[in-house]
């Protein structure tokens, strides 16, 4: 059996509807964290928060100066704690993590129940079917992951190994318990990191005194945050374009089957157009920001968006290869799903819609293009009333993932923790 660095068994029940956790996004631009609540029926968000980061804080969704971004995540936790009792401050937090040496493969493993299989399948049963396939999954993933970025396999830590579908004896099914059968399907996505990126996460939490209950691949849990992200007939690519990176999850009937960053993000639109006009950084954002915004003067908004236009096109390229890279995929999605700060670009959607998508890509149509919008998210209801931002989609997201694991183990009889 495998011992995943992922849960502390004595967490006690998450699900209680009191206990507060956090959810931090530390993102190359912004770091956005909320706080939040779980009951058996969803996640509720409570507060939000937003801190801007300084522009040698991160690098491609990676931290390059752990002091600023200590403190700016410091900044961003008194904002959700003001006018909190301490005995209401949270000490857990769920963390989200991305970046091109993060990876991710989806995994569908078929077994069969050699003996017993006219008997029905006990929780102890299912754990070590599970248990089996797991620590499989972990040697053969952490070889892959050494061979693609040359790291050490002591170098790579195990985020998750997210048990995404079931079926036995053909049948679709919540959980294996209680049903007969011979032959047992079972749909894993499992993510890996270096451990310096984990680790530099670790010492993060541990400054604002928290517990961390899971560091989880960010376009994974975006991609099982929508709606209609478990129904077994739901398709979409779901893309998320932060400040350093932009992340791709491509959903196939319910399950996660591909995910892809790559370090081009909303930074790249901003240094190009700081080149354009002469401006530093700051200044260059700030005139993107408008831009997106439809908040400049004519002439100047001609000239801001030659430039967003042909970095877009470059993005897309991009994207192209990224796409080209899912070899397990026969064909995409025809549904998706855009969110992120960098989706607020117009000319992002423009040449998403310009691209000669069924020249290039296994598609059948071109993809219909929608905003993936905190309203769509599952299970997940805001009290906060500043859950608004296409930005926001990240955080709410980890804190979904957290509820769907909880209800795994409450009421699938799956825990995480083998």
């Amino acid at each position: 059996m495998i011992k995943l660095p992922f849960l502390k068994s004595e967490r006690g029940n998450l699900l209680d509807g009191t206990t507060p956790i956090v959810a931090l996004d530390i993102g190359t631009e912004t770091v956005k964290s909320i706080l939040f609540t779980m009951n058996e029926y969803g996640v509720s968000v409570n507060r939000v928060s937003r801190i801007q980061q300084q522009q040698h804080a991160m690098r491609s969704g990676i931290i390059t100066n752990l002091d600023t971004v200590l403190e700016n995540c410091k900044l961003a936790i008194n904002q959700l704690l003001s006018n909190l009792k301490p005995e209401e401050y949270p000490k857990k937090v769920i963390m989200g993590i991305a970046g091109e040496y993060v990876q991710g493969v989806s995994i569908v493993v078929n077994y069969e129940r050699e003996q017993n299989f006219e008997k029905e399948v006990t929780k102890k049963e299912q754990d070590r079917i599970i248990a089996q396939v797991r620590s499989q999954i972990a040697m053969g993933g952490k070889e892959d992951l050494s061979l693609r970025t040359g790291l050490k396999n002591e170098d790579i830590e195990i985020l998750h190994i997210t048990p995404t579908g079931l079926e036995i004896g053909g049948m679709p099914v919540n959980t294996l318990v209680g049903y007969k059968g011979r032959d047992v399907r079972l749909n894993f996505y499992a993510s890996f990191a270096p451990k310096t990126y984990t680790q530099a996460l670790r010492r993060v939490a541990s400054s604002l005194n928290f517990e961390v209950l899971g560091i989880v691949s960010q376009p994974f849990a975006i991609a099982r945050a929508h709606s209609g992200g478990d129904h077994t007939n739901f398709s979409a690519i779901f893309i998320d374009i932060g400040g350093g990176t932009t992340d791709v999850a491509i959903v196939k009937n319910g399950n996660v089957a591909e995910t892809q960053m790559f370090a081009f993000g909303g930074r790249v639109f901003t240094k190009e157009l700081a080149k354009l006009t002469d401006t530093d950084f700051r200044h260059a954002e700030q005139r993107k920001i408008k831009y997106s915004e439809k908040d400049l003067p004519k002439e100047v908004l001609r000239q801001v968006q030659r430039t967003m236009y042909s970095t877009a096109t470059l993005w897309m390229r991009t994207l192209k290869v990224a796409l080209e890279s899912c070899e397990d995929i026969d064909s995409l999605p025809t549904q998706l799903y855009l969110c992120g700060g960098g989706a607020l670009l117009p000319d992002i959607k423009q040449s998403l819609m310009e691209f000669p998508w069924k020249k290039y890509l296994p598609i059948a149509v071109v993809p219909k293009i929608d905003m993936f919008t905190p309203n769509l998210l599952g299970a997940v209801v805001d009290n906060s009333g500043e859950l608004s931002n296409l930005y926001d989609i990240t955080p709410a997201s980890l804190a979904k993932f957290l509820y769907d694991m909880e209800i795994d183990r409450k009421k699938r009889n799956i825990n995480w923790e083998v």
